[in-house]
C-alpha cells in the first residue's frame, strides 16, 4: 500500500555476486557471526560462502536436489531437505509417494550429524527452527508438518495433519504457535497440543492464489503473508481476530516467493518472480526500495547487522545488495514513534486461546473458520472446466518453483519411477585441502574425483 507516498529507490548494481551454483538457488541463510552465508540449489549442492570477499569456502555435494535449508546451534549445524524434483512432473505426483529426506551436517567438517530423517512422502520445501532452537518444523506437499527434536533428532509426537499441500512454515516470536501456509489455507497451530487454533483462506480468496510465505511481526500482533501470481500482494492479518488489517501491499507483478523481516523488525523484504526484491516499511506497508535483476528471485535474507540483503536467483547466482542509510534511519524513526510491546519469553507452556478462534474439535479436526472477504464469489465446488483449469494452475506453480519450465500436457508414455533409497556417504578430508562432499565425490582445487563403493 503506497497511498501516493511512494519513496521507492531502485538499484540495479549489487555490492557482491556469489557465483558457483549451476541451477536455481532455492534456499539461503546467514550465519549468526555475520561472516558467512549458506545456499542450497537444485544443482544438488550446499555451499558456504565468505561474505567479506564472496569466496566459496565449502561445498557439499548431495545425492538429490536441495529444496530447503536452515541453520541452528549458533551456526554449528546446517539442516537440509533433499529429494528428486523430476518425480513431481504431473498433477497426480502430488499424491504419490515420493521420498524426501532431511540431513543435518556439521558446518565445520561437513560430517553427517543426523540423517537421513525419514517421514515425509512428498516434496519438502519448508523448514523453520523454533526461537529457542529446540524444534525443527518441516512442511511437505504430503499435507503434513513434522516436528523434530533438535537434540535427539527424533520426531516430537505425531505429524500435524494440514489437509492441504504445505508450502511454508513459520514459528511465532514466542514459539508458542506455528503458522502454516498451504495451497488452500493459512493455518495457526498450537503444536504442543496438536490443536489447530485458526484456519482462513488468505490469498486463496483472491483468484484462488496459493499462500506462498509468512512472516510474524516482532510483537506477534500481525501475520504477514504473500501470494502467487494471481494475488501478487502482501497481506497483513490481525492475530487477535485473523481478519485482514489494512490494505494489501501492492507493487509486485508475479509470484512473491518469500518474505522476511529484518533483525530490527522494521523492514520487510520480498523476493519475486518479477525479477525484483522489494523493501517495505513494516508499520506503513510503503515500498521504500527496489532491487532489480535480470532473472527471477526465489529467496531473500538479511545480513545479521540488517544493512544488506542477499537474494537467491534462478540463474544460480546469489547477490548482495546494500540498504541505503536513509532508509534504515527512516525505519528506526518509524519504529520509535510506534507503541512497543514485548513478544515475551519463548515457548511458555501455557494454554493460549486466540479470540474468536476457539472451537470444539470434531473427529480430531478443527472446523473451518470462514473469514472470507465479502463479495468473493468463487467456490471449491467448481464446474468441470474450472476445476481442470485450477488443477493446471497448481501444477504450474510447482513447476515454477522447481525449474520454471512449462509443464507439458502430453503425458502419454510417462510412467512412474520407483525410487532407490541410498544413504549418502561422507568423505572426511582436511579442511582447506578439499571440498567436503556428502555423496560419492570430492574435489581438489578444480578437479573432481569419484569414489565408487
Amino acid at each position: 500500500m503506497n497511498d501516493g507516498k511512494k519513496l521507492t529507490a531502485s538499484q540495479r548494481e549489487p555490492v557482491k555476486i556469489f557465483e558457483g551454483h549451476e541451477e536455481r538457488v532455492l534456499s539461503i541463510a546467514t550465519f549468526p557471526d555475520g561472516k558467512k552465508i549458506a545456499t542450497g540449489s537444485l544443482d544438488k549442492t550446499i555451499r558456504i560462502w565468505r561474505v567479506e570477499d564472496g569466496r566459496e569456502m565449502r561445498k557439499w555435494v548431495m545425492k538429490k536436489n536441495v529444496t530447503a535449508m536452515a541453520i541452528l546451534r549458533d551456526g554449528m549445524q546446517v539442516v537440509s531437505a533433499v529429494g528428486d524434483k523430476d518425480d513431481l512432473s504431473e498433477e497426480k505426483d502430488f499424491d504419490k509417494t515420493v521420498y524426501w529426506q532431511l540431513w543435518v551436517h556439521d558446518t565445520g567438517t561437513g560430517k553427517v550429524v543426523a540423517g537421513p530423517l525419514d517421514g515425509h512422502t512428498n516434496a519438502v520445501i519448508a523448514l523453520d527452527i523454533s526461537p529457542d532452537g529446540g524444534i525443527l518444523a518441516s512442511g511437505s506437499f504430503d499435507r503434513t508438518v513434522i516436528l523434530w527434536d533438535t537434540i535427539t533428532w527424533q520426531r516430537k509426537g505425531h505429524p500435524l495433519k494440514c489437509e492441504a499441500h504445505v508450502v511454508y512454515v513459520r514459528f511465532s516470536p514466542t514459539g508458542q504457535l506455528l503458522g502454516v501456509a498451504t495451497d488452500k489455507h493459512i493455518q495457526i497451530w498450537d503444536f504442543d497440543r496438536r490443536e489447530r487454533l485458526a484456519q482462513f483462506n488468505g490469498h486463496t480468496d483472491f483468484s484462488r492464489s496459493w499462500n506462498l510465505s509468512l512472516a510474524w511481526t516482532r510483537d506477534g500482533g500481525r501475520l504477514l503473508s504473500a501470494g502467487d501470481q494471481h494475488d501478487s500482494v502482501i497481506r497483513s492479518w490481525d492475530t487477535s481476530t485473523w481478519t485482514q488489517a489494512g490494505h494489501p501491499w501492492t507493487g509486485h507483478g508475479d509470484d512473491i516467493n518469500y518474505i522476511i523481516l529484518n533483525p530490527a523488525g522494521t523492514l520487510l523484504a520480498s523476493a519475486s518472480s518479477d525479477n525484483t526484491v522489494r523493501l517495505w516499511q513494516c508499520g506503513t506497508g510503503i515500498e521504500v526500495s527496489r532491487y532489480e535483476y535480470s532473472d527471477e528471485v526465489a529467496r531473500v535474507a538479511f545480513s545479521v547487522d540488517g544493512c544488506f540483503i542477499f537474494s537467491a536467483n534462478d540463474d544460480g547466482k546469489t547477490l548482495q545488495w546494500e540498504i541505503p542509510e536513509d532508509i534504515l534511519a527512516a525505519a528506526c524513526d518509524a519504529l520509535a514513534s510506534q507503541p512497543r510491546t514485548e513478544a515475551g519469553p519463548p515457548r511458555r507452556k501455557q494454554k493460549r486461546e486466540i479470540p474468536r478462534q476457539r472451537r470444539t474439535m470434531v473427529d480430531g479436526h478443527m472446523p473451518h473458520i470462514d473469514t472470507s472477504r465479502r463479495g468473493a464469489t468463487h467456490s471449491w465446488f467448481q464446474s468441470s472446466a474450472d476445476a481442470n483449469s485450477f488443477s493446471y494452475t497448481r501444477l504450474h506453480a510447482v513447476q515454477r518453483f522447481f525449474d520454471k519450465t512449462q509443464p507439458s500436457a502430453d503425458t502419454k508414455g510417462k510412467q512412474g519411477r520407483r525410487l532407490t533409497r541410498r544413504t549418502p556417504e561422507v568423505v572426511d578430508v582436511p579442511l582447506g585441502q578439499a571440498t567436503v562432499v556428502c555423496c560419492f565425490s570430492y574435489s581438489f582445487e578444480s578437479e573432481t574425483y569419484c569414489i565408487h563403493r
